[in-house]
């Protein structure tokens, strides 16, 4: 991860506990990170890994969109720099997610440019009732793998589900996988984790 990614993921942690008038003591008793991992964190020196900000971003009562979003509807438009997008590495380096979404839609829309290298595997848990996925795989092929269904796609394929169960992702060729994933809520029944 580029050095400006880490100084959003500090600065965002900081301003979502204050925001939540949580204290460090209170967030690592509630997420199960030591405080003084959450402090290197907000400070910059530490970089965390998916399960560390999933642990905090669950504490926080944010979706892990919703932590790496900083909601600004006072724009009407927007560039953000590569650079500047959000990144999620996996604990064994397999994958990237890039969180393209835009804060403000992150209730009831959300989307990222998964990254797999051979072999790299996503086990995603149920995203809520009345939710829905589309992957849509830009280069390589991967698998998905539902409850009762696995289906096999490959470049330019889109594959459309109700994400109100697990389901994995898994890159089953032999070069890096690219896939854009969109995931949306139905307006009227639905709500994400």
């Amino acid at each position: 991860m580029s050095k400006k990614i880490q100084l959003n993921i500090g600065s965002r942690l900081g301003d979502l506990r204050k925001r939540k008038k949580m204290t460090l003591d209170e967030l690592s008793s509630k997420s199960g990170v030591s405080k003084s991992i959450i402090s290197q964190i907000e400070r910059n020196i530490s970089n965390p890994t998916i399960s560390t900000v999933m642990r905090i971003a669950e504490a926080l009562d944010e979706t892990l969109s919703g932590f790496f979003m900083d909601i600004n509807t006072e724009k009407s438009s927007s560039i953000e720099n590569f650079k500047e997008t959000p990144v999620i590495n996996s604990n064994d380096g397999l994958y990237e997610l890039s969180i393209l979404g835009a804060g403000e839609t992150v209730s009831w829309l959300q989307w990222y440019l998964l990254t797999m290298k051979p072999k790299g595997k996503l086990l995603s848990k149920s995203h809520g009732s009345n939710t829905y996925e589309n992957i849509t795989v830009i280069s390589g092929e991967i698998e998905i793998q539902l409850k009762k269904q696995k289906e096999l796609l490959k470049s330019g394929d889109t594959f459309r589900f109700a994400t109100n169960q697990e389901h994995t992702l898994i890159n089953r060729s032999k070069s890096i996988t690219k896939i854009l994933m969109v995931n949306y809520i139905d307006p009227i029944n639905g709500s994400f984790n």
